[in-house]
């Protein structure tokens, strides 16, 4: 091959690698700290504490290669930080219904209690 076409080669390459990021992942960002924000609102502090710490540390790792303009490193930073953000949300919800569930098993029967109790007068 001659030298000139590797050097042509390469430049495109470097081209190609080049442009292959793209933009700024403004839009995944976004909703990434919308679904973070929908996660810590369904309580996911205290009951999925570690995948929400996951998904903002995730957003932190993203935010210094969006900086470094890596901006395919940072989307795939950013999926992961949605992915963990959303297992956060549904852990949090679970254990909602669950605390609802035994709040409502205990009303049930508080009220069979006092119907048992009226029937026998």
């Amino acid at each position: 091959m001659k030298p000139q076409n590797i050097v042509a080669i390469t430049i495109m390459a470097i081209g190609i690698t080049a442009c292959s990021s793209g933009s700024p992942p403004r839009h995944e960002m976004a909703i990434t700290q919308a679904s973070i924000r929908a996660a810590e609102a369904a309580g996911a502090v205290d009951h999925a504490a570690k995948p929400l710490r996951s998904a903002q540390q995730r957003v932190e790792t993203a935010q210094r290669f969006i900086d470094k303009k890596k901006y395919d490193d940072a989307k795939r930073q950013l999926e992961l930080a949605l992915a963990d953000a959303e297992l956060a949300e549904a852990i949090a919800e679970a254990n909602n219904s669950q605390s609802a569930n035994k709040e409502l098993q205990l009303s049930i029967d508080l009220m069979k209690e006092e119907i048992a109790r009226v029937q026998e007068q």
